[in-house]
């Protein structure tokens, strides 16, 4: 068989489907470094938040040191001692009934 001239609407469809596959590739492209600077922030937070939990299990280790074991009531910006049981009373066991 000879070759043929491919239409004028045939080669239309060719260029269109290459155009597309051209965008198709530039966006993989672009999402691959999105993908990258979303892995590298990723990072950041997660590092910026193993930083922040140092800081503050520093801070509750020096304001028990200081205070001892309680509470903090923020908005009254006072430290609240936590009770401890009364010797005299011995813990009372827990026992469920079965109805």
């Amino acid at each position: 068989m000879a070759n043929q001239k491919l239409k004028k609407d045939e080669m239309q469809k060719i260029e269109d489907i290459q155009v597309r596959m051209q965008a198709v590739r530039a966006e993989f492209g672009s999402l691959a470094l999105a993908e990258i600077d979303l892995k590298n922030r990723k990072a950041s937070v997660e590092s910026y938040l193993t930083e922040t939990q140092e800081l503050e299990n520093k801070l509750v280790s020096e304001l028990q040191d200081k205070y001892g074991r309680g509470s903090i009531d923020l908005k009254e910006k006072v430290f609240i001692p936590e009770e401890a049981p009364a010797a005299s009373e011995p813990e009372k066991e827990v026992v469920p009934t079965v109805e």
